[in-house]
Order: C-alpha cells, then sequence, then structure tokens
C-alpha cells in the first residue's frame, strides 16, 4: 500500500514540474529530486510500466536510449524516456513522475531509461530493468569514473539476477558484468577489423580480469575494445549473438546476422561507435520479440539526435557536429578519429570541448585526460584548421602540438562562445563541430553562423 508521503510527493513533483515548464525550464532533475526528498523509495512506489528498459554504459548512452525509444514509438508503442539525458537517480524519477498519474500508475507502456552507471545502486534496487543494454566501459572523468574496476564493481552489486542483458561482446569488461546474471546475449561487429595488430597506448584493460595473465589479442579496433584471449585461464571473448557481418558504407546500410538468418537496416551514421549502438539496439529489439519487419521498419523512420550528430551543407560548406564529451579521453579520440577517416582533404575542425566546466576558485579538473586522447589524428594532412576554444586553449594547443599538429594549423579562441568567422570558410569546406554536451547551444550557434557565410557567399 502507497504510503501518504508517497502521495505527497507526487504532488509536489507534479507542481514543480508545472511551474518549471512555465518558465520555460526543461524540468529534467528537479522535480524527482524534491520526490525523493520526501520520500525517498519514490522509485519503489511508483507502479513500473510493463517493460523496464535500461541502457548504461560509459560512452552512448544518450544516442542508444534516444534511438530505441524513436524505433519503438515508430511501431506504435507508447514510450516514456530521458531523452535529454538526466540519467541519476532524480532524472530517471523525474521521467517516470511526468509520465504517471497522481496515485503513481503508469501512462506508458515501455520505460527506455538512460542510467548512470554510478547511479545503479541506488536506482535498480527500487526499479528493476527487465532489459540492460551496457555499449561499453571504459575511462571517463577522472573525478568520478576514472577506473572502470570500480565500476564494474558498483554494477555488479546493482544489476539485478534476472533482468536480461545485452551486452558488447568486443568489450570484454562490459561482457563480463554481472557474472552471477546467466540471462545474457552478446552483440559484435564483424566488419572492417584492423589488418594489422596495434597495441594502443591507453587501454583499460591489459591483463586478464579473472586471472591476472596475459591477454592475447586477435584483434584491438580502439582501447580495448577488440577480441581477446587469456594465455593462462582461458577466458576469451564471448561469441555474438547479433553480429554485424556487412557494412555498406555507399549504400548507408549494415547487415545483422542472427538466429540462423541476416537482416538489412539502414545505417544512420558510419562512426564504428555507432554501429556498436545500432547492433545493441537491433539486439534488444529482438530479445523483446520485434519482427526484423518492425526493426527495419524502426530504423528507416528515425536519425541521430542533431545534438549527438548533426550534418548540413549549403553553398560549397559542409558542416557536421559530432558529439566529444569533455574530460573522457575515449569519446574524443573517437571523434577525432571520424574526422580524420572522413573522404576530404580540406578540413577544418572547430573544438568547443569544456573541460573547465565545473571549475572554481577552489576547484579545479586535472588536464592529464589530454594525454589520454588520441590527439595525432589532429595532425591528419586532411585537417588544414584547428580551431580550440575555451579557457583551458593553451594546455588543447600543447597537446595538439605535441600530437604533431602543426602550430599555424592552430587557431586559439580562450572563450566558449565560439565564432564562425575564426573559421578559414576560403580554404576549408568540410567543417567538424566537436563539442561536449553541455555546449549544444554554442555549437549550433557556430554552425548557423558558418552556414549565414556560406549563404552570403552565394547571394554575391
Amino acid at each position: 500500500m502507497k504510503k501518504l508521503r508517497f502521495f505527497l510527493a507526487m504532488a509536489a513533483g507534479k507542481l514543480s514540474m508545472f511551474l518549471m515548464k512555465l518558465l520555460g525550464r526543461n524540468a529534467t532533475y528537479l522535480p524527482g529530486k524534491i520526490a525523493i526528498k520526501l520520500c525517498p523509495d519514490f522509485l519503489g512506489q511508483l507502479t513500473p510500466p510493463k517493460t523496464v528498459i535500461a541502457i548504461t554504459g560509459t560512452n552512448g548512452k544518450t544516442t542508444t536510449s534516444n534511438l530505441l525509444a524513436a524505433i519503438l514509438r515508430e511501431n506504435g508503442y507508447r514510450v516514456t524516456n530521458n531523452s535529454l539525458g538526466s540519467n541519476i537517480q532524480a532524472g530517471v524519477a523525474t521521467t517516470l513522475l511526468a509520465d504517471a498519474t497522481f496515485t503513481g500508475k503508469p501512462t506508458r507502456d515501455i520505460a527506455v531509461l538512460e542510467v548512470d552507471e554510478r547511479s545503479s545502486l541506488r536506482i535498480y534496487p527500487q526499479l528493476k530493468p527487465d532489459y540492460l543494454v551496457c555499449n561499453n566501459l571504459m575511462r571517463d572523468s577522472i573525478r568520478r569514473n576514472a577506473h572502470t574496476s570500480f565500476i564494474r564493481y558498483i554494477m555488479d552489486q546493482a544489476i539485478p539476477a534476472d533482468t536480461k542483458l545485452i551486452l558488447n561482446a568486443d568489450d570484454l569488461i562490459a561482457a563480463g558484468l554481472a557474472p552471477q546474471n546467466s540471462h545474457r546475449v552478446y552483440f559484435g561487429l564483424d566488419v572492417e577489423k584492423p589488418e594489422k595488430l596495434v597495441i594502443p597506448a591507453v587501454r583499460d584493460l591489459v591483463y586478464c580480469p579473472n586471472c591476472g595473465g596475459e591477454l592475447v589479442p586477435e584483434y584491438i579496433r580502439y582501447n580495448h575494445i577488440g577480441r581477446f584471449r587469456c594465455k593462462d585461464c582461458g577466458l576469451a571473448s564471448p561469441a555474438p549473438d547479433y553480429l554485424v557481418t556487412q557494412l555498406d558504407r555507399e549504400a548507408q546500410t549494415f547487415t545483422l546476422r542472427h538466429h540462423n538468418q541476416e537482416d538489412r537496416f539502414q545505417l544512420l551514421n558510419d562512426n564504428i561507435v555507432n554501429i556498436y549502438n545500432f547492433c545493441g539496439i537491433c539486439a534488444l529489439l529482438f530479445e523483446m520479440g520485434l519482427s526484423s519487419e518492425q526493426v527495419a521498419k524502426g530504423f528507416a523512420g528515425i536519425a541521430i539526435i542533431k545534438s549527438r550528430y548533426d550534418h548540413v551543407e549549403a553553398g560549397d560548406l559542409k558542416v557536421t557536429i559530432q558529439s566529444a564529451k569533455g574530460q573522457n579521453p575515449i569519446a574524443c579520440s573517437q571523434a577525432f578519429r571520424y574526422v580524420a577517416q572522413c573522404p576530404g582533404s580540406n578540413k577544418a575542425v572547430f573544438m568547443l570541448i569544456a573541460e573547465h566546466i565545473g571549475e572554481t576558485d577552489t576547484n579545479s579538473e586535472s588536464v592529464s585526460w589530454l594525454y589520454d586522447a588520441d590527439y595525432f589524428y589532429l595532425a591528419d594532412p586532411s585537417i588544414r584548421q584547428v580551431i580550440i576554444c575555451g579557457p583551458r586553449c593553451l594546455d588543447q594547443k600543447l597537446r595538439a602540438m605535441l600530437a604533431g599538429v602543426p602550430e599555424e594549423n592552430i587557431v586559439l579562441w580562450p572563450d566558449l562562445q565560439g565564432k564562425a568567422d575564426l573559421v578559414d570558410t576560403e580554404n576549408c569546406k568540410d567543417i567538424y563541430i566537436l563539442c561536449d554536451v553541455y555546449l549544444e547551444k554554442e555549437a549550433e550557434a557556430v554552425k548557423n553562423g558558418l552556414l549565414e557565410k556560406a549563404r552570403e557567399g552565394v547571394a554575391q
């Protein structure tokens, strides 16, 4: 039986949400925080939707959860989703509160919830997910999630034994989550495997997580994403139940093998990180019982949210916004790599990476993470200009030069309110804006400024 304080918490949360929306605020966190303050077991008191899906991992949570929610809606399901990425306990509570009656009953069939790894201990005991997707586990901000063993320990304690796990087979850390749980399937890629074995300088997994023995790689894509076998105890990367077997970049499709059949789906973005995200989404949808036709329909009718990826053209300029999570060296490295590998020979990179967010006079984020990021991609000959914005632009300039970026290619701007005029649009026609998730408005302003320049050029 629900307690009186639950109904008070629900009323207070609903009222605060209404007032915040009147003020033009997103109301993604505060209503849930108020509700939990009044009723600490608020999540447990809510009646959950029929199906609860959790999306977790270091990189790709927001993209994966929003795409998954969109595909389900495309197929007629009623879905609640924390689409703006408020993924800790209060954010999850706000999402469920928004789509619940005053008595706590859900008004949607399915909840697709992005969940912060460290928040799992506060969420899963009260709100058990039926399915949990983990795309990867890697080092993140030094102050929060820098040690993958610590994060995995937290998640192992939190994940319920009967939740169905959908795990990345090419990430030996993520694949080993919650060993007490036997309800698990794996997904992975069998395309564009590196021809040469190159051991990256930065890896989150060097020794066998079981015995500490030597890990022998078959190949490594980046960081510790690849296929491994322990020389001593025999631990090996698991065989994927869902496997991407073909990738057609020209036709923008990928082929997935599963259950003795192959299906082809639309490729929304050809960044290797997102291909893993798409594969995990497919695995979950098939585990939920959707047909190949339903999955294909979903992929054909959606797009990645523009805050994570956007591409527009005006005149002879091509402008792309690509998310690059500040203080996260692996996410930034893959954004740099994506730009270097894209076609074209006259690129500019506009960097809005907010390494300073959260700093005060007595508190500062270490810049050591810059040296875990692969800045050497920015030294690719196709990249003719690198514009670095923000109070830490000198730190980033030093890092870029040590990685081989010519000093004459670097432009500094100490403000995060970047200007389109900083880009040499006479010589650089492919422009990539790499932005932190907290700097979407600033990135959009730069993009609009570039498009305006292009239109003025056409008009003249």
